[in-house]
Order: structure tokens, then sequence, then C-alpha cells
């Protein structure tokens, strides 16, 4: 379809996948680079798969952190109290953490039973307004039901370490396969240059003069 982008996948990398698979016509090639490349994508999946399950792990965490705190808000009330003070900063003090106000309020909850207690405010307010308030069944001040966007850090940071575990063991065993590769490579190149050096360099022809004889 015209406007439709294709995606493409980097040079590099499609000439790791023909050379994987034995795809790649080049002569030069050779066996410790199939190794290689056979490595290189082998890794990449490992990365793809365990991005998938990170991802899975999360979703899965947040899930149940919802469900836990959609039981804890079945036994959350919310309900409206009157300030029986005007509301005081909390500048300085452990209180400025989470409100910026606070203030004496009383509310009736359950009902007919009275109660009374600071309340967090986010702005200022005289005594007699009304504010609302989270409390439990028995009527006492409660932390109110936190929120998917509050629960969903957690949820990714349980996913990263599930991810980071994960990507650990894969780094560290392409590292050690990479290096060995390589001191085969090295070696193969040693032994090569052994064999052909003298040709290229033409020491392989030269001759003894005559009357370059060795004395000991």
């Amino acid at each position: 379809m015209a406007g439709t982008r294709r995606t493409r996948i980097p040079r590099p990398w499609r000439r790791h996948l023909c050379r994987a698979f034995g795809a790649e016509h080049n002569d030069l090639a050779r066996a410790v680079d199939r190794a290689r490349s056979r490595s290189l994508v082998l890794a990449a999946l490992a990365v793809g798969l365990a991005a998938v399950l990170g991802a899975a792990f999360a979703r899965a965490d947040l899930g149940a952190a919802e469900r836990r705190a959609e039981a804890a808000a079945s036994h959350l009330h919310r309900v409206d109290a009157v300030l029986l003070t005007a509301a005081r900063s909390t500048a300085g003090t452990p209180d400025a953490q989470t409100d910026r106000y606070r203030a004496t309020a009383a509310w009736t909850y359950p009902s007919g039973q009275p109660n009374s207690g600071a309340v967090g405010l986010t702005r200022w307010a005289r005594a007699g307004s009304t504010t609302a308030v989270w409390v439990d069944d028995t009527g006492r001040l409660a932390t109110a039901p936190p929120s998917t966007a509050e629960l969903l850090p957690g949820a990714v940071s349980s996913g990263l370490l599930v991810l980071g575990g994960l990507l650990t063991p894969v780094a560290c065993g392409l590292g050690l396969r990479l290096a060995g590769l390589n001191r085969r490579a090295d070696a193969a190149w040693q032994r090569s240059w052994a064999e052909f050096e003298p040709v290229w360099t033409g020491r392989a022809a030269r001759k003894p003069r005559n009357g370059d004889v060795r004395r000991d």
C-alpha cells in the first residue's frame, strides 16, 4: 500500500543472519565467522525473549497489585469531614512530605458514630470548611486506595529486575563465546601467517649463496 513503511533490518544484522543460516555468498567467510554470527543472532533472540518475559512479569505484577488494592478499597470509605481548626502549613515538618497543610477535622462514620483527627490538605482552608477523607470500616482515618498510575512504577521495577536477571547470563555467555571464537580466529591467523609469510616475503625462495658457509 502507498504510504506504508516497511520495517527494514539493519544491514549488519542482515549480514549476520545470512551468514548464520549459510545464505551468504562470500568465499572469505570462515567457519569461525559463521559461528560468531550464529552466536550474535541467538543472543539477539534471547534478548527479545527476555524483554517479552520481563513485560509479561510486569503486567502480571501490576494485575496482582490492582487486585490487592481493590480488595483493600472494599473496606475504605470516602466521607465528608468538617474542619474544627484552620489549616496550618506543614513547612519544615515531616508532614510536608505528603501534605502542604494540616487541620483537625470531625466526621461521622459508621452511621451515628463521631470521629475526629488530623487530616492533610492540599490548600489552605478555614475552620468550618468541608473536606473529603478516607476512613476504614471502623471510622478511623486511612490512606486513599492507590491508583493504577501509582502502582505502575512498582510493576515496571519488577519487570526490569526480571529482565536484568535474564540478560546477565546472556551477556556473560555471549562474552565468553565471542572471546573463545576470537582466540580460535587468532590461532588460525597465526598458523596461516606462519605458512604463507615465507612465500609472501620471498624468504622461501632464497638460496644460500656459494661461499656463504657458516664457520663455527
